[in-house]
Formats: structure tokens, C-alpha cells, sequence
């Protein structure tokens, strides 16, 4: 008889287990469509380094630069033109560190520049980030 008790409560705990982990998967992805449901397109111009499926993240970019890793680090060359395209330029930016591997997002606001600066600007970052592997560009 206490064998078949403690067996009972074996399957009933792991029977609510289950249930609480089928639970959280599904928040997990209503949170994830959420946050899909809110993306906005960004200006693609038939270009397969500007991603329609990324979104500038930050409300105060005007546009970002993401280096992403196939799990062997990021483009470093691909990083450090892009920063020295900046600093030449004198343009603000900050940077947020996403991942193990180097993976980062270059947020610029381009507050500073006037509409043919800024045009010329993204023109260039869209050519690195054309030639980089995994770098896509976000414009808002």
C-alpha cells in the first residue's frame, strides 16, 4: 500500500511538472508574437544587407548597425570600419554589447547631420554591412 502511494504522487507530481513547463513555453512565445507584432519595416531598397525583419531597437536611433555571430565571433573587420567611419565623421553613437561572442548593436541618432550628410552616411553603412558577414543595418 505505500508502495502504490508513493507511486501515485510520483505521477501526480510529475504529471504538474509537465503542465507548469507547457505554461511557461506558451508565455514565452505570446511574449515573443508580442514583440513580432510590433516590428516596422525597415528601408530594405532591394538590398539583402538591410534586414525588413530587424528594427531599430532604440527609440532615440535614427538608424543601428547589428554584427552578428554564425558562432565563430563577429566581422571584426567589418566593426572596425564601421567605427572609423564614424569617428572620422564625428558621429555619436553608443554601443550595447548582445551576446557571448561579441554580437553588438551600434545605435546612432544622427541628431548631427543634415539629410544629404545623413544619405551619404547610411549609403556607406549600407556598403559594409553589404560586404560584412552578419552585419545588417536598421534605419528608422
Amino acid at each position: 500500500m505505500k508502495k502504490s502511494v508513493i507511486l501515485l504522487s510520483s505521477v501526480l507530481f510529475l504529471g504538474l511538472a509537465s503542465c507548469k513547463t507547457k505554461k511557461s513555453q506558451t508565455t514565452t512565445s505570446s511574449s515573443s508574437t508580442t514583440t513580432s507584432s510590433q516590428t516596422t519595416k525597415t528601408d530594405s531598397s532591394n538590398d539583402s544587407s538591410i534586414d525588413a525583419n530587424t528594427t531599430v531597437t532604440d527609440k532615440n536611433c535614427a538608424a543601428e548597425i547589428y554584427f552578428g555571430s554564425p558562432g565563430t565571433g563577429i566581422d571584426g573587420a567589418a566593426l572596425d570600419k564601421t567605427t572609423a567611419l564614424l569617428d572620422s565623421k564625428k558621429i555619436k553613437y553608443t554601443t550595447k554589447n548582445q551576446g557571448r561572442e561579441g554580437e553588438r548593436r551600434i545605435c546612432m541618432p544622427l541628431t548631427e547631420l543634415k539629410d544629404a550628410e545623413k544619405k551619404e552616411l547610411l549609403d556607406q553603412l549600407k556598403k559594409i554591412a553589404k560586404e560584412g558577414q552578419f552585419v545588417s543595418l536598421s534605419i528608422r
